[in-house]
């Protein structure tokens, strides 16, 4: 019964934020609820962990953002698959610039997101999609706020030069 008042305590009053951060990583709404869900289960199994932790609100924040990453990436490589499965059943394919879609723009820069270090990409999708301080970005990833200003910039420039090439051919 112990986990209960535990949970009560230190999840309920962060539920809201720990949606937001799954929903920036995800952006569809069945991910967000199994990242969710997954998150939730691993707080649950580590709960009197969490509690001993020394910022452990923070630390659940990170549990939710990476179970969100894992989602995003377990179904990336499932779209790889079938996408795999699909050329080579297309006699004609469509060239790469006719068939980019706005959906697969999105899927371009997640997979940039991807390409991140995973404090960078945490980082940048707190503070540009979620608006966080850099504060409590750093409280989030345990480091301080001159790291996470860092982890902003170098995330930043990255994306910049990962997606240079798309925004030059206007495909992005």
């Amino acid at each position: 019964m112990e986990q209960y008042g535990t949970y009560e305590r230190l999840i309920t009053p962060i539920e809201d934020r720990m949606m937001r951060s799954v929903w920036a990583v995800t952006q569809q709404p069945e991910d967000a609820e199994e990242a969710l869900q997954n998150a939730l289960a691993v707080i649950w199994c580590k709960l009197s962990r969490i509690e001993r932790h020394p910022n452990p609100q923070a630390l659940v924040l990170r549990i939710c953002i990476n179970a969100a990453y894992d989602v995003v990436r377990a179904n990336a490589r499932r779209r790889a698959r079938e996408a795999h499965a699909e050329a080579k059943q297309s006699a004609d394919a469509e060239s790469p610039a006719e068939s980019l879609s706005r959906r697969e723009q999105r899927s371009v820069v997640m997979r940039a997101i991807k390409q991140l270090s995973r404090n960078q990409a945490a980082a940048v999708i707190l503070r540009l999609i979620h608006g966080e301080s850099y504060e409590e970005i750093g409280r989030v990833l345990g480091c301080k706020d001159a790291t996470v200003r860092k982890h902003v910039e170098r995330g930043r420039e990255r994306l910049r030069r990962l997606l240079a090439p798309l925004i030059d051919e206007g495909t992005l």
